[in-house]
């Protein structure tokens, strides 16, 4: 707690002396310095400082003096309304001064902490809608910022891949993740205008853009894959018909080959279906 306390702003000697008055309400300095574990000069000092800027009170003025900590409810929702203040007020700034950016950039994100980190607040910041296409084990993280914008009355359209409960948004499911190729993917498209791609096999890795074009191709890969959902849950016997499990006949004429093997064998099609075998031998050949 001194280390996350030192995050919003204390020092080391503030936040133990604030840990110690909320455990002993109006102590003395010397208790204080005791319960601490400090010098008392330097004690009365970070009182005099806590209690200036709203953190401590002095409740007697008597000989000794004693002290108590404000709530932490009232001390750190203090610290988060100037801090969000702050924060817009510089966005603003800052943007005022920044040259115009490019609509052909995007930012690259290299490790997986980033990712998530991007991905949330992108989530965060939606306006109108969200949409995505992910494994549901990164529905986990992913979920309660998810959540939060349904709640506040955006859109949110999930493609999910695997089993989850959801039961906020506008749900679309896939296979399991150990059905599918081409590895672990996250796409999330926020507000029409803000795309976000991540491969999240290692080496991890994603791009953030807001180019029209390329934010635009994000959308329509998650809209076709709702679609697709959609029209398998309700016609996936007709389907499977006509092209094999999973589709497999088709999409093994669009894959690569390494990905069309990968797929024939995640089906458990062999080489005894004639349309499978023909196209694995015709990219052979190629």
């Amino acid at each position: 707690m001194i280390e996350r306390l030192a995050e919003l702003g204390f020092s080391s000697q503030e936040a133990r002396v604030y840990l110690a008055l909320l455990q002993h309400p109006s102590a003395t300095g010397y208790e204080v310095a005791k319960s601490a574990g400090l010098q008392r000069a330097n004690v009365y000092q970070v009182l005099s400082g806590l209690t200036d800027r709203g953190v401590v009170d002095r409740v007697s003025d008597g000989t000794p003096a004693r002290f108590v900590a404000h709530p932490p409810a009232a001390v750190l929702g203090r610290i988060k309304r100037q801090t969000a203040e702050r924060a817009d007020s510089l966005i603003a700034d800052l943007a005022a001064v920044a040259a115009p950016r490019e609509q052909a950039g995007f930012f690259s994100l290299r490790d997986r902490e980033t990712v998530i980190d991007r991905a949330a607040s992108l989530v965060a910041d939606a306006r109108s809608r969200v949409a995505v296409c992910a494994w549901a084990d990164d529905l986990e993280w992913l979920a309660p910022g998810l959540r939060a914008a349904a709640q506040s009355g955006r859109q949110v359209v999930i493609n999910v891949f695997g089993e989850t409960e959801i039961d906020f948004a506008e749900v679309y499911r896939h296979e399991a993740p150990d059905r599918t190729v081409g590895g672990q993917l996250l796409m999330l498209a926020v507000d029409f205008g803000t795309a976000l791609v991540a491969s999240l096999d290692e080496p991890v890795g994603a791009v953030v853009t807001e180019h029209p074009a390329l934010v635009g191709l994000v959308e329509k890969v998650i809209r076709d894959e709702a679609y697709l959902a959609a029209i398998y849950e309700r016609f996936g016997d007709q389907l499977e018909d006509e092209f094999g499990a999973h589709l497999v006949r088709l999409r093994t004429r669009l894959l690569p080959p390494d990905r069309a093997e990968e797929l024939i064998s995640l089906v458990g099609f062999g080489a005894t279906d004639d349309a499978v075998a023909d196209i694995l031998s015709t990219e052979e050949q190629a």
